[in-house]
C-alpha cells in the first residue's frame, strides 16, 4: 500500500513540476537573445539563426522524465557525431549519428527517438539518409546496403547486395520522379535507382575531367530533375541533367570567399539558390544558379554563429535550413528570410 501511495505522490509531484515549468521548456529557440542574422546590420538580413537541437534535453517534459525513471530508463538520446540530415514533408527531422544510429526529432510532437526498434535490419554505422513518400532510405556503410523503413521505423526492404555501396555518404530522394540518388565516395559515383530499388544508371567515375569525381560527398535535385553533386577533392560543384548528362560546373580550391577547402553538404532553396557546406571554412556559402557567390553563413565557433566541422545541410519547403554540426554534437537551424 505504501508503494502505491508513494507512486501516486511521485506522479502528482511530476504533474506539479510540469505546471511550474510549462513556461520555460527546454526548447533552444533563440528567445530573449540578440538576434543572429546574415549579413549583419546595417545590411538587410537574409538568413537568421533559429534554434539548436541536441537531443532529448530539448523537450524535457517532466512527465517523460518521471515515467522514464519508473521504467528504469537510464540512457538519454543525445546527438554525438551527427552526419547526414533530411526532413520529411510533415516536418520530422531524421539524422544519422555515428554513436546513436538514426535519431528522429518530431517538433510537432516535441519528441526525440531512435529509429530501428521495429526493424529486422541492424541500422548501425549509418551514413546518408533521405526520405520521401512516407519512406526513409538509410545508407549503411557496415553492410553496404540501403535500408528502407517507413517513417515510424518499420522495416520495408533493402536495396543492394552485401557490400554493394561501400560508403553511401548521401541518399537523395527525387519524389517527383520516384528516384533515389546514392552518393558513394569510395566508388566515386552517384548511383541512380528507382524508389522501389531497381538500378537505373550511374553518373561519373574517378577522375578530374567533366562529369568525373574525386570523393563526391553529397547531392541535391532541383524541380527540373537536374542533379547537383559536391565533387569534394576536385573542389567544385558539378551539375547534370536528369539523364546523367554533364551540364556545367563551378568552384575551385582556395581560402577566399567563393572557393572551397573541404566542400561537403549541398542543398537548394525554393529560389534555386545553391548552398554548399565547407568543413574547413566552417560555413555554408550561398550561390545563385549561375555559380556566383551571394553570401556566406557561419565561422569556426561553438556558439550559434558558427560550426565545428559541419557535414550535411537540408532545406525544407518553408526554406528552413538544417545543418549537422558534427564536432559540436548538434543540429543548427536557420531561416531564409529573403532569397530573391
Amino acid at each position: 500500500m505504501r508503494k502505491i501511495t508513494s507512486l501516486i505522490l511521485f506522479l502528482l509531484l511530476g504533474l506539479i513540476l510540469i505546471g511550474l515549468g510549462s513556461g520555460c521548456s527546454g526548447s533552444k529557440e533563440a528567445q530573449g537573445e540578440e538576434r543572429i542574422v546574415w549579413p549583419p546590420p546595417p545590411d538587410t538580413a537574409r538568413i537568421a539563426y533559429v534554434r539548436t537541437y541536441h537531443g532529448e534535453e530539448d523537450y524535457p517534459g517532466v512527465i517523460n522524465s518521471v515515467l522514464g525513471s519508473l521504467a528504469g530508463k537510464t540512457n538519454v538520446i543525445k546527438l554525438a557525431r551527427p552526419f547526414d540530415v533530411t526532413v520529411s514533408a510533415d516536418g520530422k527531422i531524421f539524422i544519422t549519428d555515428a554513436v546513436q544510429g538514426v535519431v528522429v526529432i518530431d517538433p510537432n510532437k516535441k519528441d526525440v527517438s531512435v529509429m530501428g526498434e521495429k526493424s529486422v535490419i541492424d541500422l548501425k554505422d549509418p551514413r546518408g539518409i533521405g526520405c520521401g513518400h512516407g519512406k526513409v532510405f538509410i545508407g549503411l556503410a557496415g553492410s553496404g546496403k540501403i535500408a528502407v523503413l517507413d517513417e515510424e521505423g518499420k522495416y520495408l526492404q533493402v536495396i543492394g547486395r552485401e557490400g554493394q555501396f561501400p560508403n553511401p555518404v548521401d541518399v537523395v530522394c527525387d519524389t517527383n520522379r520516384n528516384r533515389l540518388y546514392i552518393v558513394d565516395n569510395r566508388l566515386h559515383q552517384v548511383l541512380v535507382y528507382s524508389e522501389t530499388g531497381d538500378s537505373l544508371f550511374t553518373i561519373g567515375k574517378r577522375g578530374t575531367g567533366e562529369g568525373e569525381f574525386n570523393f563526391p560527398e553529397s547531392a541535391a535535385v532541383d524541380s527540373a530533375g537536374n542533379v547537383y553533386v559536391v565533387d569534394s577533392f576536385n573542389y567544385r560543384i558539378e551539375i547534370f541533367d536528369q539523364s546523367g548528362k554533364f551540364l556545367r560546373m563551378f568552384g575551385k580550391q582556395g581560402d577566399a570567399y567563393g572557393t572551397f577547402a573541404r566542400p561537403k553538404g549541398i542543398a537548394l532553396d525554393s529560389y534555386g539558390n545553391i548552398y554548399v557546406l565547407d568543413g574547413i571554412h566552417n560555413n555554408y556559402q550561398v550561390f545563385n544558379n549561375a555559380g556566383e557567390m551571394l553570401m556566406f553563413v557561419g565561422r569556426y565557433s561553438p556558439g550559434n554563429d558558427g560550426f565545428e566541422n559541419p557535414v550535411s545541410i537540408a532545406i525544407d519547403h518553408n526554406n528552413k535550413i538544417f545543418v549537422t554540426d558534427n564536432l559540436n554534437g548538434r543540429l543548427q537551424v536557420f531561416q531564409l528570410l529573403s532569397g530573391n
